[in-house]
């Protein structure tokens, strides 16, 4: 109900000596859930029930990305952000802190209507129990969990680019959107890649708080490294450092992408570290939109940062401002990251954003943000639905949302009962050339779902639409469409009553924490996670939670102790015996997991397995894509001298194989056929920097598929020495136990990689094969609910 009713029937119910639980959106930060349970006697407990439904991601390999949260950072709180009245944090904060890290049990099912390939995850080790047919899979945690990341796991399809579209019947007694049936499309619309623009003006905006320490600004350093070289010939570009303050690089504004330019920003970047003290986010946005945008140029911002302010509603009303000029793309970098920040931001910026943890792969992933920032944007983009008997199709929420080449697209649209869908067009504009996606009605499935997942998901989008919009006169509107499909809002509040008669519970004294525990001041800093609690046996009138869970890295002073119920699985259908497998891809070095690899490598000899552990000790510094990034120049070439290094093939015997008209247009096929043997898998990562080298030798006067095919030829010839070149004068005698591994050169940095990273790939299950583009225009991929309640088998869901 409508937020200030709700605290009216909450602080009534308690007078009365009724036992009532309030549920609000945070004011400041609508990624976090505030939870008050009042007149809670003592020695009884409390059950809480969460139930989640949200859309998931699509990470670049094709997988489905699931994370529960369950770590919440301390939100540095600037100077001149306003603290709110309305909040009395002596009564509303006291608790107690749990003195013992909390435990968590989580128990998972997968269903769907396609077939799953695999399931893994990068923080923990996992049960994973696939049905027969694959079209299902039970999923447990495999020993304790540690408190001080995010609970993940990657679902994999066997055809993760499958078309889909789904039709969920609505509830016929409701009213408004829950009445009529709504469709969920799930487009990738291609967009070619001839339609990159240099005509841009891109400004990287990087945290350098302190809590970015450590890996976090170590990620960050590497990524901006990778972009400064992406950056195509002809742009613009600037970066920005923010902590307490911050600085610019290029004082008077962008200039353009050179030799000299981009000399200077490496410099910067070398020497970046996080000691720029607290997170003042706003100031270092509010100078680059001071400045009017280049004229013939589109100002993309792109953002880098572990998300953890509290004035998220000022940053989001700033970019959604300028988004008409300006659009803002941002990352995500660490466990606990505000999503309310780094997503929310990017809707306000018409842009995208990434999540991404350590043990993920940070350049991977942005680097596709790079190449949505320098697409062209698609323009005039309208949806059409075609139905029978005709009738009128409402999209939500009616402005569509923006669309990127490759890139997930979700569409929600209500259709009255008893039509019948015949195609969904999707059509743009990008420059001269016109974008056309369709969809055909025969590819559509129907769920009944009583939870209406589809229609809660389709609600929050709208909601979230009206507050970007900040129109007049929607504040009604929203509360009436958050109390029909139950999806809180700013404006809203959940709330539920005991109405078995009781007594008032006095309060109790409690510990109270100090403010600086709950909130950062301004321009403080404090490395530390707070306990956070969702049940409590001991008598408090009211105990706010700011997350589900969060790490127990700093102990309290002594305070009494929480309970906490694991989380259980509901389930509506029992998968059958199946194979029990086991997988983690971020598990630690061990001699098991040499023994638990593949068949291949149990039946190598032990001088075998010496060699393979020796090459991917000593060719890590060799073939580091980082090392391959680091010496291209800023048109696109390279060095002979560097491609020799790089290759590992003597500088003089390059030399006499070069056929090209000069040494930076051979050297430079020769590194491009190096990335597509040696770096294949990390494609998404170098594609744009193998643009701009095939667009030097194209400047050269250069075929550059003429040019690869001699690059290869020549490298190949070379394959016995490079493969000397990896092993000691005195290990000579395992050349053959090499060569017995390596049939060809460019698979001896694949087995090097997999020796450097252990721990890292599937042991229990073969990886599936990259899933393949369709040969159509349009590929599309299955966008699995998660929700508590039991399912019908026709929903794609998460279960937990």
């Amino acid at each position: 109900m409508e937020k200030k009713k709700a605290e009216k029937v909450y602080k009534e119910a308690l007078k009365e000596g009724k036992t009532a639980l309030m549920t609000r959106e945070d004011p400041d930060s609508s990624d976090i859930l505030t939870l008050n349970l009042g007149n809670f006697p003592a020695g009884t407990r409390a059950k809480v029930t969460l139930c989640l439904v949200m859309e998931l991601r699509v990470e670049t390999d094709g997988a489905i990305s699931f994370v529960l949260p369950t770590v919440l950072n301390p939100r540095y709180t600037p100077a001149d952000h306003p603290r709110r009245q309305d909040w009395d944090w002596r009564r509303e904060d006291r608790g107690v802190y749990v003195t013992q890290p909390y435990s968590m049990e989580v128990k998972a099912q997968v269903c769907g209507s396609h077939q799953i390939s695999r399931i893994v995850s990068h923080t923990d080790p996992l049960n994973v129990t696939l049905t027969d047919d694959a079209m299902s899979a039970q999923v447990s945690q495999d020993g304790g969990f540690s408190c001080d990341h995010d609970w993940s796991m990657l679902v994999y399809y066997r055809s993760a680019y499958r078309p889909h579209l789904l039709r969920e019947t609505g509830e016929r007694s409701a009213t408004g959107i829950m009445k009529d049936d709504l469709l969920m499309l799930n487009l990738f619309p291609e967009v070619p890649t001839n339609t990159y623009s240099s005509r841009n003006e891109i400004i990287f905006v990087i945290d350098r708080s302190g809590s970015m320490h450590g890996q976090k600004i170590e990620s960050a350093r590497a990524t901006l490294l990778l972009f400064l070289k992406s950056l195509p010939l002809g742009c613009l570009f600037n970066v920005v450092s923010f902590g307490s303050s911050f600085s610019v690089l290029f004082k008077k504004g962008s200039r353009v992408y050179s030799e000299t330019t981009l000399r200077e920003a490496c410099q910067l970047q070398a020497a970046m570290k996080a000691d720029m003290g607290g997170t003042e986010i706003l100031a270092p946005l509010k100078d680059i939109y001071d400045k009017p945008p280049t004229p013939g140029y589109s100002r993309q911002i792109l953002l880098i940062t572990d998300g953890e302010v509290s004035n998220v509603d000022q940053v989001k009303k700033l970019v959604g401002r300028h988004a008409h000029e300006t659009r803002l793309f941002s990352v995500g970098i660490g466990h606990g990251a505000s999503t309310a920040l780094v997503c929310g931001a990017a809707r306000a910026g018409r842009g995208r954003s990434e999540m991404v943890v350590q043990q993920g792969p940070l350049q991977q992933k942005v680097m596709g943000l790079v190449t949505s920032m320098v697409q062209e944007n698609i323009q005039e983009v309208t949806v059409a639905c075609e139905v029978e008997p005709a009738c009128r199709v409402t999209l939500v929420p009616k402005v569509p949302p923006v669309i990127f080449g490759g890139q997930h697209l979700i569409l929600y649209a209500r259709v009255p009962p008893a039509t019948q869908v015949k195609k969904i067009t999707v059509r743009g504009q990008l420059g001269a050339s016109p974008i056309l996606n369709t969809m055909e009605g025969k590819h559509l499935t129907v769920v009944h779902d009583e939870a209406k997942s589809i229609h809660r998901l389709a609600a929050r989008s709208q909601i979230l639409q009206w507050q970007l919009d900040e129109e007049e006169g929607v504040a009604e509107d929203m509360v009436a469409l958050s109390v029909a499909s139950g999806v809180v809002c700013c404006h809203t509040a959940l709330v539920g009553v005991d109405q078995e008669s009781g007594k008032p519970v006095p309060e109790s004294p409690c510990q109270d924490p100090r403010e600086s525990d709950l909130r950062y001041r301004s321009r403080s800093y404090s490395q530390q996670q707070h306990v956070l609690s969702s049940s409590v046996d001991v008598p408090c009138s009211s105990l706010r939670t700011r997350s589900f869970f969060s790490s127990n890295q700093q102990r309290p002073r002594r305070c009494k102790r929480l309970s906490s119920a694991p989380l259980q699985a509901h389930t509506k259908r029992a998968a059958p015996r199946a194979l029990r497998t086991q997988c983690c891809v971020a598990s630690s070095t061990s001699s098991d997991d040499d023994s638990n690899s593949s068949d291949e490598d149990s039946n190598s000899t032990d001088e075998d397995k010496d060699v393979l552990s020796m090459l991917g000790a000593a060719s890590q510094p060799l073939l580091g894509l980082m090392e391959v990034v680091n010496l291209q120049q800023f048109d696109g070439s390279w060095k002979l001298k560097d491609a020799a290094h790089l290759t590992a093939v003597p500088l003089d015997g390059l030399s006499a194989a070069n056929p090209a008209k000069g040494e930076a247009a051979w050297a430079t096929a020769l590194v491009l056929v190096l990335l597509e043997r040696k770096f294949g898998e990390q494609r998404e990562e170098w594609e744009l920097l193998a643009t701009k080298g095939r667009a030097f030798l194209v400047g050269c006067g250069e075929q550059p598929e003429e040019m690869l095919a001699k690059a290869r030829l020549t490298l190949d010839s070379h394959s016995h020495f490079t493969i000397s070149r990896h092993v000691a004068s005195k290990d000579q005698k395992m050349l053959p136990c090499i060569q017995r591994h390596v049939k060809s050169h460019h698979q001896l940095p694949q087995l090097c990689r997999q020796k450097q990273k252990p721990g890292s790939g599937y042991r229990h299950q073969p990886p599936p094969p990259r899933p393949q583009k369709p040969k159509h225009r349009s590929r599309c991929c299955q966008q699995p609910q998660m929700i508590h309640r039991q399912q019908p088998e026709e929903v794609d869901s998460f279960t937990l």
